[in-house]
């Protein structure tokens, strides 16, 4: 089978990224939880470093939550019903996001406390 060309291929992964952004809640929470943390970097004036500590956190949490979602349509694809070894897959990949979260609010409280401690305290 041929490639596509470059620009097919960017254009089925823009596809990809549009479908999950209409279809999957939890990656719209976690869309809504990258524009409150790109409000609080401007708002807030966070460093170079810490801006990016917090966008390497908020996109972690997406692609994970995008895997995530990968694995769940294959298992549902592979075996569409109920699986007691299939759901064991889909708990994995469910705690691989929930992870990349609690590591996400863990940077988040170091990052932001201070600031927050300084302008409401």
């Amino acid at each position: 089978m041929k490639k596509p060309p470059f620009y097919k291929s960017v254009q089925f992964t823009i596809n990809g990224l549009i479908w999950i952004l209409r279809n999957e809640r939890n990656f719209q929470f976690h869309i809504v939880g990258l524009l409150i943390n790109l409000f609080l970097i401007v708002f807030l004036g966070l460093s170079s470093l810490e801006t990016a500590l917090i966008l390497l956190c908020s996109f972690f949490v997406l692609v994970t939550e995008t895997l995530n979602t990968c694995a769940e349509k294959i298992c549902d694809y592979i075996q569409p019903n109920f699986d007691t070894k299939i759901g064991v897959i889909k708990d994995l990949a469910g705690g691989a996001v929930l992870l990349s979260v609690i590591a996400a609010v863990c940077v988040g409280i170091l990052i932001y406390w201070p600031y927050f401690k300084l302008y409401f305290y």
